[in-house]
């Protein structure tokens, strides 16, 4: 029976951990905390023309000890972004990196039925597409709130084989899915909220299948863990390189 109660790096494989953990410093320079995503539809920022949720605003929330969070919703974009870009460019690489049969013989034991294998490298190419989409829209959405987006990083995702790859697209999902529950709260603009929500759906649908395909129950608990940007930096940093 799998141990449902592995974080969300659990199951890489060895060689990928020993050369993912010597990796740090996750979005150097970054003030940002939390991660939002955006309906694939598009969104009109409500306040946007006022500046609402910008660099410049001034619509801070009180922390309850009399100081002020000065994260602002760009920032919370802007972290988000550098999350998709990672996202993103994981997928994009492990479909140029392994082929179709590839992806089909991953070796991921024998309780991966035949049906399912042959769906693998759909599973990669659909959830790549969802994820480049969230890069487009907050691309958007930030320069509409009159931000500057971030840029891609270089990443090296340690994996060398297909079941190493399908591991650590187990654990990018898990770390968005708790990203985005401990972003929620600090969202100021309730349209950004809104479609924060409808995206951690999403992300939590691909965390699901990945964690069947590793062996692992795609709803080990009845709630969902949110994770500190402390944490998320712990997890995704192992990713970028600096």
């Amino acid at each position: 029976m799998p141990d449902d109660s592995q974080d969300a790096v659990g199951n890489i494989g060895e060689t990928a951990r020993e050369q993912l953990t010597s990796r740090r410093g996750f979005l150097a320079g970054s003030a940002a905390v939390g991660a939002v995503g955006l309906t694939g539809a598009g969104i009109s920022v409500v306040g946007a023309e006022d500046g609402d949720g910008a660099e410049g605003d001034d619509d801070s929330m009180d922390n309850g000890d009399g100081t002020k969070d000065e994260t602002t919703d760009v920032d919370i974009l802007n972290y988000a972004l550098t999350l998709e870009h990672l996202e993103a460019t994981f997928y994009a690489k492990g479909l140029e990196d392994f082929s179709d049969d590839e992806f089909r013989h991953a070796d991921l034991g024998c309780g991966v039925c035949d049906d399912v294998r042959m769906k693998i490298p759909d599973q990669v190419k659909v959830v790549g597409e969802h994820e480049a989409a969230h890069v487009d829209q907050l691309t958007k959405v930030i320069e509409q709130l009159g931000g500057e987006p971030v840029e891609a990083a270089e990443y090296d995702f340690g994996y060398e084989t297909p079941a190493e790859f399908l591991g650590v697209a187990k654990a990018l999902e898990n770390t968005g899915v708790a990203a985005y529950a401990g972003a929620a709260p600090s969202i100021q603009n309730g349209d950004l909220l809104s479609a924060a929500l409808s995206i951690h759906s999403v992300e939590a649908r691909h965390a699901a299948s990945f964690n069947a395909l590793n062996g692992v129950s795609p709803y080990p608990n009845a709630f969902d863990e949110a994770k500190s940007m402390e944490e998320v930096k712990e997890i995704a940093g192992q990713f970028i390189v600096q």
